[in-house]
């Protein structure tokens, strides 16, 4: 019996990782058992986080991603202004 319904990961603005564990997990679960859900839940995190920091590779976007030039430098910066007009 391997928990997961319950138990939640999230991360906080730092990046820190932040898991919640019912208190009924904590009084009333075998520890084993709450010890093996939880390693599973951080490795199936850690998972996600080494998959998605292989940057571009795999991502269909990467094709198009810089081969169009602009005089623009400043896109992010002033991303509203020049597309709703807004200053």
């Amino acid at each position: 019996m391997i928990l997961k319904d319950n138990l939640n990961i999230t991360y906080d603005l730092s990046g820190n990782l932040i898991l919640t564990i019912p208190k009924f997990y904590i009084n009333n679960i075998d520890q084993n058992i709450l010890l093996k859900s939880v390693e599973r839940l951080i490795r199936s995190a850690t998972d996600k986080i080494t998959i998605s920091s292989n940057g571009w590779q795999g991502d269909s976007a990467a094709d198009i991603v810089g081969i169009c030039k602009s005089d623009v430098n400043d896109g992010s910066v002033s991303h509203d202004n020049y597309i709703y007009g807004l200053e």
